[in-house]
């Protein structure tokens, strides 16, 4: 009870409505078949491969900044549906790709990744609590998935992080709030200026969706039950690059913050 007490101090009335209706919400959402369904689903994987990854998270028990704390949202396991089903409807062959997982949480996403042939797969989590049981977690698929491609889990920003490959996949399950998917797609669009070919955007209960489908250079790609996707080539941005129109793509949005510590797994 303290620590809800705490939560709502110095909150004003509209934002405690809107929190009380949130969490109603997402009780209700709890209750249904779906959702019961997919509890299960998500049990039977942790004890297939002995992980922790179907408890959620609090926002508040992130161990975040509490400056970054609205920026961000609760940790929720991504099912198989939100990561399978657009893999098969862009038809994207993983083996040549690089995955990103941006807010990755406890690893769910990274490890079906692995599980699908991605050339290369790759976590970042702002919240050091999650890195390291994503790590641990990690760690145990691993060594029942022998010859496994290079993993990393990144402890960093996502606006700060530099994304890299020759093709990438970029997925998001509503990690975070428009302003910090704004700053993720500049540091994406930067890399299309450099060597990536393409960008595919994975995107599980779009919230923001407007940041990706409203921007010059990116398209819409086929929709799944409650999952978008976004697709960039390099050639719309390292034209402008070359020419100097727009923002300065290659750099990204300026940022005090580093990388991050990875660990290679």
């Amino acid at each position: 009870m303290q620590a809800i007490l705490s939560r709502l101090r110095n909150r004003q009335e509209g934002e405690i409505a809107a929190l009380i209706l949130k969490n109603i919400r997402h009780g209700i959402a709890a209750l249904s078949a779906e959702q019961r369904h997919r509890r299960a689903a998500d049990r039977a994987f942790d004890r297939r491969w002995g992980t922790d990854t179907s408890r959620g998270v609090s926002v508040h028990d992130l161990g975040i900044d509490r400056s970054r704390i609205e920026q961000c949202n609760r940790y929720d396991p991504s099912s198989t549906a939100m990561l399978r089903d657009p893999v098969a409807a862009l038809g994207i062959d993983p083996a040549i790709h690089h995955f990103i997982d941006y807010g990755a949480g406890k690893g769910r996403a990274m490890m079906l990744a692995i599980e699908m042939g991605f050339a290369r797969v790759s976590g970042i989590e702002l919240s050091t609590r999650l890195c390291d049981i994503a790590t641990a977690n990690i760690s145990h698929f691993a060594a029942q998935h022998p010859g496994m491609p290079p993993v990393r889990m990144v402890a960093a920003d996502a606006a700060a992080f530099m994304p890299d490959g020759g093709d990438i996949v970029a997925y998001f399950y509503n990690p975070f709030d428009a302003t910090v998917m704004n700053m993720v797609r500049n540091r994406l669009e930067g890399a299309l200026c450099r060597l990536t070919g393409r960008v595919v955007v994975i995107y599980a209960n779009p919230e923001h969706g407007e940041v990706f489908a409203d921007a010059p250079g990116w398209r819409q790609g086929p929709s799944t039950p409650g999952v978008a996707t976004f697709v960039a080539e390099s050639e719309r941005f390292r034209w402008r690059a070359l020419t100097g129109s727009g923002s300065d793509l290659s750099s990204g949005p300026s940022s005090p913050l580093s990388q991050g510590d990875g660990m290679t797994l």
